[in-house]
């Protein structure tokens, strides 16, 4: 089973101002969190996956938790906690690229103690960490503690996601990811989160420097430039796909998810008798990828976070 943790939230989606005068402006919200949109695009490609998280008590927290059920995300390692809901408000340009402004101090998803963390994880392959989970405290060392008792029995994963407006000091984002980066085996970053990190270094240099600290796999995802993969036995670029985009919401989280999925099939090749990661030859990079961007494009043709499922990414390539 794929384990998720970190952050599960609601989007509020901004319109424009229809009435100036009353400075009415339309709201819509839905699900998100990176995190938990990597938990549902996993559920729709038939993964099993559970989510390891708090959840509020409030309306909102119990919309949330449906949510994740109706999806079938397994929710009995989430944690109830007697504190507000996330709302993350999203505003989107005119290519459909969106702005984030968080609202969540002493929001649930940020107060997990280790104690909560303190769980079976028996027939878990994979955890995943991600977004200002990774730096929110005290949530952040908690899930950090789960990393150091776990890395080298599971495949750990890692995608920064990288928000200043939830923690400013960028000195924070850089120190926990050092720490984690010796722990994990899989990392998937945007240039946007390598530009915000380290503006004055190039991303290769970056990658290659990670690449000698632990991940045996690393993906640099461009937008509509497409991505590229990173293997201790190759390096690869896959194109962008072409497609009317509506939004990008949520298309990080769609690679992120198919990319995990990959690295799975790999572990249950029964085609070789190679470990997954001596198998990162190019062409298994191309490969995996190409699945990855092809899905990413999808979740872009769609308003919101609305990953596809294994059919719809199938019928795709």
């Amino acid at each position: 089973m794929f384990l998720v943790c970190g952050e599960a939230l609601f989007d509020v989606f901004t319109a424009e101002v229809v009435d100036q005068a009353a400075f009415e402006v339309p709201l819509s919200a839905r699900v998100g969190g990176s995190p938990l949109n990597v938990a549902v695009g996993l559920a729709r490609l038939g993964c099993p996956v559970g989510m390891l998280t708090g959840l509020s008590t409030d309306f909102l927290g119990e919309r949330l938790l449906a949510s994740l059920q109706s999806e079938g995300v397994n929710t009995e390692l989430i944690i109830r906690k007697q504190a507000p809901t996330t709302l993350g408000f999203v505003q989107q340009d005119a290519a459909g690229v969106p702005s984030y402004a968080f609202y969540g101090n002493g929001a649930a998803d940020r107060l997990l103690t280790l104690d909560d963390i303190r769980v079976d994880l028996e027939g878990t392959a994979v955890i995943h960490f991600g977004s200002y989970s990774i730096v929110a405290q005290p949530t952040a060392d908690s899930y950090f503690a789960l990393a150091q008792q776990h890395s080298g029995k599971r495949l750990l994963s890692l995608d920064p996601n990288v928000r200043l407006n939830v923690e400013p000091r960028i000195a924070v984002w850089r120190a926990r990811i050092a720490e984690l980066m010796p722990l994990v085996d899989v990392v998937k970053v945007s240039d946007e989160d390598l530009h915000l990190l380290y503006p004055d270094q190039q991303p290769e240099a970056i990658i290659e420097d990670w690449l000698k600290q632990g991940p045996q796999l690393i993906a640099l995802t461009r937008g509509s430039k497409g991505a590229s993969l990173w293997s201790h036995q190759a390096k690869v670029d896959i194109p962008g796909r072409s497609v009317k985009v509506i939004d990008t919401v949520g298309a990080g989280d769609t690679f992120q998810a198919s990319l995990l999925d990959a690295v799975v099939e790999l572990t249950h090749s029964t085609d070789s008798t190679a470990v997954w990661s001596e198998q990162l030859n190019s062409d298994t990079l191309f490969k995996i990828g190409h699945t990855a961007v092809v899905a990413a494009a999808i979740t872009c043709s769609r308003r919101g976070a609305n990953l596809p499922t294994r059919a719809e990414v199938q019928a795709a390539l």
